[in-house]
């Protein structure tokens, strides 16, 4: 339906009007005046004025196509989209007409999908950008406080996973439908992707204030999300930065508050945090740490050390987890601890598994040509695990370093296996055609499911050193750990217990069953020329030369 609007002397205009409806048009209305026209405007019409050059200029409230009803050569002036005599026959003007509205949906539509976002209609990444900037403009001049909201939804990609992305895209309208409800007309909602919006809070006089419209977003996303009938509670983080306090410029002040975001996701539940220098210093050296494990990498400064693990029926070494270290030029030897979290968030995990493989591969050959006869196992991440290159790259370095497969193992937490059991069986079953054999570290730590357990190719199971440290002195930590022998040895598997310190807790492991023990009680984590050396005394029994070897790190 299309509305036209006529601004004309009255008599002429009603004469028009007539033409028009004559001609079929739907609806006609005389305006007397600017105001009378823009009261006129209806969003959910197509409106459309025609006026006399004595009626110009057009008020930047009008939101419509303006046709100027005159001949004219010149430039169009300001607001006017067309021009038409008025001399025309109905039907062309109609069409006149017709086609400025038609011309002007596309143009709003076209400007639309250029500053907003389709999903949730709140403006997009360089639009606040723009907001930002003349935020801060008019924060200078008229002496008045501006601050940025950077705020993230936690544990948004488990409901991706578990409710599909039509209920994700759902949570984030809704998100966007409660922050323009909570917030003023004056202040900036907008989307940066996926889970992230920022808001611009301007003019709010004073800190607490501001506090004040912080926690009306904090608890007005506290409140249960509807979907498909489920009712989902998700945390949110909010970081806060204040201008000019947290920085001058536009992206000084996005980066801020993206940090103090990231510093209130360390809290439970809705949180926010305020920016302050300390955070940035720790974001530039983690920063910088991250360089120099990148350069780690190229510089082959890792070192692959290898912890023994020993049969309890024989007492003899039956094999090795290969635990990799960082020698770092300033800081010395560092436990994966201390790198390992920054390799999983920013996916140098990845080319560094790859490294470890390559290098336990190459360490299992040089064994074998000694004689040594060991299983070499190494941890992988849930990330390397599902690479597709993995498979290819495992056949490759076996082929080339001509190792025995079945010596070479894998270990896998349960909490990474129980991620996607069904896919994780599927890569796992593909991987044992090659001969490797698999492992399940930190058993008891996780979320196993027996019905998975048992479908999965895996030979050993690892007790949690957490469930061994107490069984000399705590009888229900021996019970269970009796009772996770008895379960894996249901299955068939092997049980191995990590974190052995005291005699004490191999003679009771061996008691219950336990089939093979790993911790320092045996020997710490040893470089590989001193593993060689201990595993060819170790089987000799010659402590005298087990007497000589260097202290080893005390990093596992």
């Amino acid at each position: 339906m299309q509305r036209i609007v006529v601004l004309d002397d009255r008599e002429a205009a009603e004469q028009l009007a007539r033409r028009l409806v004559s001609a079929g048009a739907s609806e006609i209305i005389v305006a007397q005046d600017w105001d009378h026209a823009c009261d006129l405007l209806a969003p959910e019409l197509m409106c459309v004025l025609l006026v006399r050059e004595n009626f110009l200029a057009v008020p930047e409230q009008w939101d419509a196509p303006v046709v100027l009803l005159a001949p004219t050569t010149h430039a169009l002036p300001l607001g006017i989209v067309d021009s038409i005599h008025d001399q025309v026959s109905t039907s062309e003007l109609l069409r006149c007409l017709r086609y400025a509205s038609e011309r002007h949906q596309l143009q709003s539509a076209l400007a639309r999908a250029a500053s907003d976002d389709p999903l949730t209609g709140c403006c997009n990444r360089q639009v606040l950008q723009d907001r930002l900037k003349q935020g801060m403009h008019r924060a200078v001049r008229a002496n008045q406080p501006l601050a940025v909201l950077s705020l993230d939804l936690d544990n948004f990609s488990h409901v991706n996973d578990s409710l599909g992305h039509v209920a994700g895209d759902e949570i984030i309208r809704q998100v966007a439908d409660r922050l323009r409800l909570i917030l003023r007309t004056t202040d900036t909602v907008g989307r940066m992707g996926s889970d992230e919006f920022t808001v611009i809070a301007e003019d709010y006089a004073t800190t607490g204030n501001l506090m004040h419209v912080v926690k009306k977003v904090v608890d007005g996303l506290a409140e249960p999300f509807k979907v498909g009938g489920e009712s989902l509670l998700l945390g949110c983080s909010i970081g806060i930065a204040t201008f000019p306090e947290a920085g001058h410029t536009v992206d000084g002040l996005l980066l801020h508050a993206g940090l103090a975001m990231q510093q209130a996701k360390s809290q439970r539940g809705c949180s926010f945090h305020f920016y302050d220098e300390r955070i940035n210093l720790q974001a530039t050296s983690q920063i910088e740490f991250e360089a120099q494990l990148r350069r780690a990498l190229r510089n082959n400064e890792l070192e692959l050390h290898y912890q023994p693990r020993v049969e309890l029926s024989s007492g003899k070494i039956v094999g090795v987890e290969g635990l990799i270290r960082w020698r770092h030029p300033q800081r010395g030897l560092l436990g994966p601890n201390e790198f390992i979290p920054l390799a999983e968030e920013n996916g140098l995990i990845v080319p560094m598994g790859y490294w470890v493989i390559a290098r336990a591969c190459h360490d299992l050959s040089v064994l074998q040509r000694r004689g040594i006869e060991l299983h070499v196992a190494v941890n992988m991440s849930f990330r390397q695990f599902l690479d597709s290159r993995l498979l290819a790259t495992i056949q490759r370095l076996i082929e080339k370093t001509g190792i025995d497969p079945k010596m070479l193992e894998f270990e896998l937490t349960e909490t990474a296996i129980m991620q996607r059991p069904d896919q994780v069986a599927l890569a796992m079953t593909v991987m044992t055609g090659l001969g490797v054999r698999f492992s399940l570290d930190d058993f008891g730590t996780g979320f196993s499911s027996f019905v998975h357990l048992h479908r999965l190719p895996i030979n050993l199971l690892k007790l949690d050193r957490s469930f061994v440290k107490g069984i000399a002195d705590q009888p229900a930590d021996r019970q269970l750990v009796m009772a996770m022998i008895e379960m894996g040895h249901s299955l068939g598997l092997e049980v191995v217990a990590e974190g052995v310190e005291l005699r004490t807790q191999m003679d009771i492991l061996r008691g219950l069953g336990c089939d093979q023990i790993q911790g320092f009680f045996i020997s710490p984590a040893l470089p590989f020329e001193e593993l060689c050396y201990f595993a060819e005394a170790y089987g000799t029994g010659r402590s005298d030369v087990l007497s000589r070897i260097a202290k080893p790190a005390t990093c596992e």
